[in-house]
C-alpha cells in the first residue's frame, strides 16, 4: 500500500509540473481594455466559446478502458488515472495520461489540435493527435507512445477528455482513457 501512495504522488507531481512549468500566466491571458462580460442571452449557456488566447490547460482525473494486453504496462490493464493538457499554442499541447497500478504508466505526448468543432454551439469539441514517449515505473523502461482523441470544454473551468493511447513496448498496449480535468492555470 505505502509503494502504491508513493507511485500516485510521483505520477502526480510529474504531471503538475509539466502543466505548471512556464508559470502561471502562460497558458490564458485576458486583454485589460476587454469589457467585462454581460449576462446576454448568447452568453447564458452550457458552454462557451473560447477566444483564440483562451488555451485548453488541465489537469484531472478518470479511468483507463484496457483493450489490448500485449505488452507488459497498465495501460492494457487498464485502471484509475490522471490525465492533463498543457497547451503551447492553439493547435499544440502535450497531453499526459498515467495509469496507476501494479505497472503504473505514464504517458506524454506532443498533440497537434485540430480547429474546434461546434464553437458557439451547446456541444464543442477539439480533437488531436500525436505521438510522444511512455514510462513504466516498475523498471523505468520507455516506450513509444501513440494517441489520438477529443477534449470537450464542459465550462471554462472544467475539460472532459476521450482518447485512445497506444504503447508499442514487448508487445502492444492499447487503453481509452476517459477523464474530467480542472483549469489549473485559470485557478491563479
Amino acid at each position: 500500500m505505502n509503494s502504491a501512495i508513493k507511485k500516485l504522488g510521483a505520477l502526480s507531481l510529474a504531471n503538475a509540473l509539466i502543466l505548471l512549468a512556464a508559470g502561471p500566466g502562460f497558458g490564458q491571458t485576458v486583454a485589460d481594455d476587454e469589457p467585462a462580460a454581460s449576462l446576454t442571452p448568447d452568453a447564458v449557456v452550457a458552454q462557451t466559446s473560447r477566444g483564440q488566447d483562451d488555451r485548453l490547460n488541465y489537469f484531472g482525473i478518470g479511468g483507463t478502458i484496457g483493450v489490448s494486453d500485449d505488452g507488459d504496462t497498465e495501460l492494457g490493464d487498464g485502471g484509475f488515472s490522471l490525465v492533463g493538457r498543457f497547451s503551447f499554442s492553439d493547435s499544440l499541447s502535450i497531453h499526459s495520461a498515467s495509469v496507476l497500478g501494479g505497472d503504473s504508466f505514464a504517458s506524454f505526448a506532443l498533440t497537434n489540435s485540430f480547429s474546434e468543432i461546434g464553437a458557439g454551439e451547446q456541444i464543442s469539441v477539439v480533437p488531436f493527435v500525436g505521438a510522444g514517449v511512455g514510462v513504466e515505473f516498475d523498471d523505468f523502461e520507455l516506450s513509444p507512445v501513440v494517441t489520438a482523441g477529443v477534449d470537450v470544454p464542459i465550462n471554462e473551468l472544467f475539460t472532459g477528455t476521450a482518447r485512445v493511447n497506444a504503447a508499442f513496448n514487448d508487445g502492444t498496449d492499447i487503453g481509452v482513457v476517459l477523464g474530467v480535468g480542472v483549469d489549473v492555470l485559470s485557478l491563479f
